[in-house]
């Protein structure tokens, strides 16, 4: 894969993210990728276009493209939970879905 001059991998074209709220907040939202459901703050997914998040207050639901090293660091640094794996999940779904190897949690290494 190509790198920029900085020796960083190119953001990539962009994918798209449903977006949930979290039951009883106000911050945080959920989305499910790999097999897996994610939290995240709304801040941390929020853009810059005032109203791109309209739909989720309005709806409870909203889909938003997202770079793939966006949708990375949603996975890995900025994530505040992430559930198990769920059951059938292919053992590579995590990369497969956009995350970074390094940033799955161990309950894989269970089975």
């Amino acid at each position: 894969m190509p790198t920029s001059p900085k020796g960083q991998t190119p953001p990539g074209p962009p994918r798209t993210l449903t977006l949930r709220w979290v039951p009883g907040t106000s911050d945080r939202v959920q989305f499910v990728r790999g097999g897996r459901t994610f939290t995240v703050l709304l801040v941390d997914v929020q853009r810059p276009d005032a109203h791109s998040l309209n739909p989720l207050y309005l709806r409870g639901v909203v889909t938003l493209p997202v770079t793939l090293s966006h949708l990375a660091t949603l996975m890995g640094p900025l994530r505040q939970h992430v559930t198990r794996r769920a059951a059938g999940t292919p053992p590579d779904a995590w990369v497969q879905a956009g995350g970074q190897a390094g940033d799955e949690p161990d309950d894989h290494l269970a089975e």
